[in-house]
This record gives structure tokens, C-alpha cells and sequence, in this order.
């Protein structure tokens, strides 16, 4: 027995030895899987990301040839190149930072699960037009992406559909998921405007258009107001005078009065105020 025991603790542990040594050969080949993966994911990452700021720079080189032949390729190249970049796994976490140097900018809704991509097109004249691109993840980590301005429908904006929005709140209703929109835009050089819009998450896709806004008896898928600028008016001050503003403490918006008159549309000092219930706000 002896004989026999002392025999088998020798193959004992050079199986064990043979076993850690083979296993050892094996991780770095696993390290070097896992590194070159990543190495590749790296590299096609910042391939995506150069030729995204190729496009940006082109988009903003191109207002000459708007100019010459109206023709708005450039734009609608990048659109369609963010809009898949921003569908893509993990690009909700991204920062998108070289985008800022062609005045590309984000803003996000305060429940922090939409974003917004906006730029001023290189082809806006003294009406502004607005690029407004949206990003949202939903509770199952699905991304969906769309320009705003697609989701109009022919002729039923008021003016310019296309402006800088400066908040998004998330609304409390239910079941669609639903934000509300502020901002403001520029018709022309002496008519600025305010809006606020309801954008809902509709399964796979999103609309604007639900009336949402009770005024009076009628429902309205937006807020909208205008005024002409007179020649001693100060611009700002009147887009000040012009802002809706909403507090999420109460869920009520308020909006400013606008009178019509022979020599147009001017805000008569008078705000009214609208307050978010059963998913409408009257």
C-alpha cells in the first residue's frame, strides 16, 4: 500500500501541473481575444465619429452652393448619418463632443431619457431654420432616433415649424410616455415667436400632432404666438414678453396674449394660463 500511495501522489501533481500550465497558455490567448475586440470596436467607433464631423464640416461649407442652386444634399447626408449613429447600441451614452465645433448642440429632458441634437441650418435667412433632432431610450434600453421636423404634417404648422427649444419636461400620464416642448424661432427679422409643443411616444415611433392644448373649446397641438417687433422695441425683451413658461410643481403652463390689429399681431401684456390634467392640458 505504501509503494502504491507514494507512486500515485507524484502523478497526482503532475497532472495538477500539467492542467495550470495548459490553462495558462490559455488566458493570454483569451486576453488577446478580448483586447483585439475591444481594439476594433475602439477603431470603428472613432472611423464612425471622423466621418460624422467630415459630414458636419461639409454640411456647414455648403451654404455657398445653397446660395447658388438651392440644393440642401449636404444637410440631409448628415442628418441621415446621425439619425442611424444615434439608433446604434450605446450611443445614448454617448457625448457626440466633436460635434460641438460646428455648433451642434444637446439638450435633454429633465427625466434624462430623451435628448435633443439641434443646429441652426447653414441655410436659414432672417427666418430661422431649426434642425431638432431626437434621441430617446426606453425602459428596455431600446434607442430610437427621428428629426422632429419630419414629424409635422403639410400645412398644419403655424409660421416657422422649426424652432430652438430651450426645455423639455417629462408629463406624468399615461400610457403613452410624454414630454412637452418650449421655445421660440424667428419668422423674420421683425417677428419673432414662442411655441410649445406635446411630443408622445407611440410605440415604435412619435407624433406631435395629438391636441393637447385645450383653448376655449378647441384642442390644439401646440401653443403658438407671434408679434411684430416695432422699430423702438427691443428684440429680446419682446421674446421675453413672448416665452412660455411651464412649472412642473403645479403642471401649468403659461402663455402670452396676442391682439391682431391692421398693423399686425402685438402682445397686449395679458398671459393666460393652462394646467396639465387627464393628460390634457386645459
Amino acid at each position: 500500500m505504501k509503494t502504491t500511495t507514494i507512486f500515485l501522489i507524484p502523478l497526482v501533481l503532475l497532472f495538477f501541473s500539467c492542467g495550470a500550465k495548459h490553462e495558462n497558455e490559455r488566458q493570454p490567448s483569451a486576453y488577446l481575444t478580448d483586447s483585439a475586440s475591444i481594439g476594433n470596436e475602439q477603431k470603428t467607433a472613432s472611423a464612425e465619429s471622423d466621418s460624422l464631423k467630415k459630414l458636419a464640416a461639409n454640411m456647414v461649407a455648403s451654404r455657398e452652393t445653397y446660395i447658388k442652386d438651392g440644393s440642401t444634399a449636404a444637410e440631409d447626408l448628415f442628418i441621415k448619418a446621425l439619425i442611424e449613429q444615434l439608433k446604434k447600441p450605446g450611443a445614448f451614452e454617448k457625448d457626440f463632443a466633436g460635434l460641438r465645433e460646428y455648433e451642434i448642440n444637446i439638450l435633454k429632458a429633465d427625466d434624462q431619457k430623451l435628448r435633443l441634437f439641434y443646429w441652426l441650418s447653414p441655410y436659414s435667412g432672417s427666418m430661422w431654420h431649426v434642425q431638432n433632432i431626437v434621441q430617446y431610450k426606453d425602459e428596455n434600453n431600446i434607442i430610437r432616433a427621428v428629426s422632429f421636423n419630419s414629424l409635422y404634417k403639410d400645412k398644419d404648422d403655424e409660421g416657422s415649424p422649426t424652432p430652438f427649444f430651450d426645455h423639455i419636461y417629462a408629463l406624468d400620464s399615461l400610457p403613452q410616455k410624454t414630454y412637452l416642448f418650449t421655445g421660440y424661432g424667428q419668422m423674420s427679422g421683425t417677428e419673432p415667436y414662442s411655441v410649445s409643443h406635446i411630443l408622445m411616444v407611440k410605440g415604435s415611433g412619435f407624433s406631435i400632432n395629438q391636441p393637447l392644448f385645450k383653448v376655449g373649446k378647441e384642442g390644439h397641438n401646440q401653443l403658438f404666438a407671434t408679434a411684430e417687433l416695432k422699430e423702438d422695441q427691443d428684440k429680446e425683451k419682446l421674446l421675453a414678453q413672448l416665452a412660455m413658461t411651464y412649472n412642473p410643481k403645479d403642471k401649468t403652463i403659461s402663455y402670452p396674449e396676442v391682439t391682431e390689429s391692421k398693423n399686425g399681431a402685438f402682445f397686449n401684456g395679458k398671459r393666460n394660463i393652462l394646467t396639465f390634467r387627464d393628460g390634457v392640458f386645459k
